[in-house]
């Protein structure tokens, strides 16, 4: 059996994610499922396994035609028959089906890894975009601040030279940031297997709490 639904929310909510979060994550862990090669692989081996316990896996068949006639005139003759193989039918499978449920196991947990790995690599990406998109604000805020200053002589023109070259590094943090989360998004997207607006739009109740501001606009000079 794979890892439940309640073990895995009880993990993810240990992380520190919040409830929808950890829904998602599920979600996102079952989405890979279905299209991770490995586990479905995994899945084929063992259900052909399984199809050959019992008598149906020791029974064997052979079919046959041969046509006959005389005068130039043919009719089929069919043959059909089938056979039991007594070794075959009692032989111990348990060791070997048993190797395939741990294969296709192993395939499972190593799936679901890969997403919530992704997932969280998105999860730190987004929140260190939305940190640089505060820290751009905060720049600008100094910024018109200084400028106001400078107007009535109460803060020097290197004060503000200074605060708009602050802005400046923190725009490019931004930008920098804002290019992580769109690769961490397009990691995620390869993982579990969706195209990216399927993807987006599973994200997007996550958004609620705000965002990055990839345009911020600059504050006037003096």
């Amino acid at each position: 059996m794979g890892i439940s639904f309640s073990l895995l929310l009880s993990l993810a909510l240990a992380q520190g994610l919040t409830r929808e979060e950890a829904r998602l994550l599920d979600r996102l862990a079952e989405e890979a499922l279905r299209a991770d090669p490995a586990y479905l692989r995994a899945l084929a081996d063992l259900e052909a396994a399984r199809q050959t316990l019992g008598i149906l896996g020791a029974l064997s068949a052979e079919a046959g035609a041969s046509l006959a006639g005389e005068y130039g005139q043919v009719s089929p003759t069919y043959r059909l028959s089938l056979s039991l193989n007594l070794a075959e039918l009692f032989r111990d499978r348990g060791p070997a089906l048993r190797a395939l449920e741990a294969q296709a196991e192993a395939a499972r947990r190593e799936a679901r890894a890969r997403a919530a790995e992704a997932f969280f690599r998105w999860l730190s990406a987004r929140e260190a975009a939305r940190a640089a998109a505060d820290g751009v604000e905060a720049r600008e805020a100094e910024l018109r601040a200084l400028q106001a200053r400078a107007r009535v002589g109460a803060a020097a023109p290197h004060e503000v030279l200074a605060a708009a070259e602050r802005l400046s590094q923190a725009r490019l943090a931004l930008y920098r940031a804002n290019l992580d989360l769109a690769l961490a998004l397009e990691n995620l997207a390869r993982v579990v297997g969706l195209p990216l607006e399927a993807l987006r739009a599973l994200l997007r109740p996550l958004e609620g709490g705000g965002g990055t501001s990839p345009n911020p606009q600059a504050p006037k000079g003096p």
